[in-house]
């Protein structure tokens, strides 16, 4: 059980590089992420960030309000070397629109907001939202594939990595304006 453990810790990083690329490809992406086969994703930040890191005299950096991801203390956070710890985050997939927060420590999202019709009856309502949930899942494991397929691919990610240092200095001298506002 001790290895499993150290195992899942070994790994914990995975959870706030995944945010933090996501966030990345929305900001540079003009509010939307490729899944690739021709589809996108729009995703926004919203109301409510929180930015870690292991080192340093301020570890957490705590913002909300309407748009935290563009706000300057954000950049300051990134360029301290923070990451996404947790977020609030809106997906939208061909009209459909799911809000939930995620937490990229635990790799786990929590209340997510299901759009359905007010009007449906009991029966029909719960198979709208579970199909809704189940769609769901499929994109958030689409979204986290492509990170993982970047990430194993050390080539990839040496990209990856060098276009989100571009990205967070470009935040410093010219500030975000908010893609999808």
């Amino acid at each position: 059980m001790a290895a499993l453990i150290d195992s899942i810790e070994q790994k914990s990083f995975l959870g706030a590089e995944f945010a933090t690329w996501l966030w990345f490809r929305s900001e540079t992406g003009g509010g939307t992420v490729d899944l690739g086969e021709g589809k996108s994703c729009f995703i926004d930040f919203e109301k409510d960030l929180v930015l870690t890191s292991d080192a340093g005299e301020a570890l957490a950096s705590a913002l909300r309000g309407e748009a935290p991801s563009l706000a300057p203390e954000a950049t300051a956070a990134l360029l301290a070397g923070k990451k996404v710890q947790r977020a609030k985050i809106r997906i939208t997939l061909d009209g459909a629109p799911w809000e939930m927060t995620l937490d990229a420590e635990r790799f786990d999202w929590r209340g997510l907001k299901i759009d359905t019709p007010p009007t449906l009856p009991f029966d029909e309502a719960v198979a709208l939202r579970l199909a809704a949930l189940e769609e769901f899942h499929g994109l958030f494991d689409r979204l986290f594939s492509r990170f993982l397929n970047a990430r194993l691919d050390s080539d990839a990610w040496e990209a990856e990595a060098d276009g989100m240092r571009r990205w967070i200095l470009g935040r410093s001298q010219t500030p975000p304006t908010g893609a999808g506002r």
